[in-house]
């Protein structure tokens, strides 16, 4: 005989009973604060070197996103990459903000395990603004030979650091001594096209550069820092004694080619001093090379602002650019003026000239903000 239960029928009280007693026992079992408890978050670890891993790759491979790689002072003889782990790599000026620690601190790329890749630093794995190099010397570097995704040919680049499809922060570092020259074949026979970004090269990324020193690298376009279709912030840097440019220019800076229509590059607070190029093409005035010892630019967008540019020397104007693409020019000094905005042409009177630190009575040192790598924003931390 089938009964049939109505849902709005009343319960038994012997199923109710039962039914309370299962309740009372699950909450005797499942203490109160662990009822609907979420697992605890995951503390960020720092892994040390060389006290926990012997080498600073050896740590990067072992972190996981949001930890920190601290280094102890020493000289490592590395070359290495983040593989794409959104970490800080850091010496102990992270903690102490002692240029000291940023000093003897130093990872040294003259020993590469092999010869087409004697980038000291890479970022090659679509690493965000987490990503984080932070207080060291980064040195002895000779670059990548890299497949350029544009023009589907070989160049040697990033002596010091190379990013692709990347957007690091780098700050706080001595990028010194790195070469981007040699236009030898590869090892696989592949010939070179040229070979540049002496100290940095990113290539489409959107790169945090900004209180570093970049000294004496070089490179046969950008013997400082490249900028290739990327959209970057250069600030608070000293660029100085950086050579080369007589492939295609810019002994400081070279920036070409833009990321989008709506993304620039911003160099803003910089000192940039004393770099050359050489090799002028004096019959096609129109050329890059051996021009804008500065900085040179082209079909990109392109703002300047608050900048040192003195010293330079090359073919032509300290800054270079095509004259239907002007960058955005604004409240720079500048020897031998440039176009722009509130732009002026006197001499900065620095009052040493290895941190090129200003004078007292220095025309840059101004009401709104002190022009050049030590005005505008604070050292982030």
């Amino acid at each position: 005989m089938l009964h049939h239960t109505d849902p709005m029928s009343p319960i038994s009280p012997r199923v109710l009973a039962r039914s309370l007693a299962a309740a009372a026992i699950a909450v005797v079992l499942v203490p109160s604060d662990r009822i609907d408890a979420q697992p605890p978050a995951r503390r960020y670890a720092v892994l040390t070197v060389p006290a926990r891993f012997p080498t600073i790759q050896a740590a990067i491979d072992s972190a996981v996103p949001g930890d920190t790689v601290l280094v102890a002072p020493g000289r490592y003889y590395e070359n290495i990459r983040f593989k794409g782990r959104n970490i800080v790599v850091a010496s102990q000026f992270a903690r102490s903000r002692n240029v000291a620690d940023i000093e003897r601190t130093i990872i040294d790329g003259s020993r590469p395990a092999h010869p087409d890749t004697g980038t000291v630093v890479r970022f090659v794995n679509q690493e965000d603004t987490t990503a984080v190099l932070e207080g060291f010397t980064i040195t002895g570097g000779t670059g990548t030979v890299w497949l350029d995704a544009k023009d589907l040919a070989y160049f040697r680049e990033g002596g010091g650091i190379l990013c692709e499809l990347a957007s690091p922060t780098i700050r706080h570092n001595y990028i010194v001594n790195n070469v981007a020259i040699s236009k030898a074949k590869n090892v696989k026979g592949d010939t070179l096209i040229s070979a540049g970004g002496g100290a940095i090269r990113c290539g489409y990324s959107e790169p945090t550069i900004a209180h570093n020193v970049v000294r004496g690298n070089r490179g046969r376009y950008g013997g400082g820092i490249v900028l290739f279709h990327s959209a970057g912030i250069v600030r608070n840097n000293l660029i100085v004694d950086n050579s080369g440019g007589e492939d295609y220019g810019g002994g400081g800076l070279w920036l070409v080619g833009s990321l989008s229509y709506r993304l620039g590059t911003l160099v803003e607070n910089n000192t940039i001093v004393n770099n050359r190029v050489t090799g002028a093409d004096t019959a096609n005035p129109r050329a890059m090379r051996g021009r804008g010892g500065a900085l040179i630019t082209t079909a990109t967008k392109l703002t300047l602002r608050n900048n040192i540019v003195w010293g330079n020397t090359q073919a032509g104007a300290q800054v270079g650019f095509a004259p239907n693409n002007p960058p955005e020019s604004l409240n720079n000094l500048v020897q031998g003026g440039m176009p722009g905005t509130a732009n002026v042409d006197v001499d900065p009177k620095f009052a040493e000239t290895t941190r090129f630190t200003l004078a007292p009575d220095s025309p840059a040192k101004r009401p709104g903000g002190e022009l050049g790598a030590y005005g505008g924003s604070k050292p982030s931390r």
